[in-house]
């Protein structure tokens, strides 16, 4: 029986299927005739373009890690060692953005942000916070990209539209980056933080167990937010055996 939930959904779009996926073979067949289409080489002579390619080619990788691990373990969503060693409902570590905008703490959800709830989360899970990554430009809550924190793990929409997901037990290394040279930002993150009137001295790097990126946040909220997400995520990884 085809999988029809939200995720694998956006990534056949992604990779071009007008169907839900059946068989490797399939996907092997799309991700091949995605990836020649948006190949960054085939636009080397056109910086635009190239750039534009780079985001798909991203995209698409992504959509065919996440749709190969589905087919390995199509009966488990969530797949049950999600679960093993996972923070428990009532002693799950606080979480609080003093109110900043664009960030919301459960039960007190947005309109907005309880629809994406709702699409994304499934009992036993339940969600505990998610903060919008629109960026500067975009009413703080309109959710167009978005982080959403759950007891167990975490959603994570990007600028293409993909939503991405990785459970805490598979949770590798949580990084804030300095992108100081010096002491002194560039000249490009000093221009993002005038326009935007927040501090952007920091990104913050999320990565799989395996040492694949999860996601990257760079302008899109100021450091003191990303140090809340950095200190919730540390306390969420798995601990090493004694």
């Amino acid at each position: 029986m085809p999988c029809v939930c939200i995720r694998c959904a956006q990534h056949c779009q992604t990779l071009g299927l007008a169907e839900s996926l059946t068989s490797k073979p399939a996907l092997r067949k799309a991700f091949r005739a995605a990836a020649k289409r948006w190949h960054p080489d085939r636009f080397a002579n056109d910086p635009g373009r190239r750039f534009e390619a780079e985001e798909h080619f991203k995209g698409i990788q992504a959509a065919y890690r996440e749709l190969w691990e589905h087919l390995e373990n199509p009966r488990q969503w969530p797949p049950e060692t999600a679960f093993a060693g996972s923070a428990k409902i009532d002693n799950a570590p606080p979480i609080s953005f003093h109110g900043a905008p664009g960030c919301f703490v459960g039960p007190d959800f947005s309109p907005v942000a309880e629809r994406i709830i709702a699409a994304q989360v499934r009992e036993p899970d339940r969600a505990l916070a998610i903060v919008d990554l629109s960026g500067p430009g975009v009413p703080p809550g309109s959710f167009l990209q978005y982080i959403l924190f759950t007891i167990h793990g975490m959603f994570a929409r990007d600028a293409l539209n993909i939503v991405s997901l990785v459970w805490y037990t598979d949770l590798g290394e949580v990084a804030l980056i300095d992108r100081r040279t010096n002491g002194k930002l560039g000249v490009w993150n000093r221009l993002v933080e005038r326009l935007s009137g927040t501090e952007q001295k920091y990104t913050l790097e999320i990565y799989r167990r395996n040492g694949a990126c999860f996601y990257s946040i760079a302008n899109q909220v100021d450091d003191s937010q990303k140090k809340v997400i950095y200190n919730f995520l540390q306390q969420m990884k798995p601990q090493p055996h004694p």
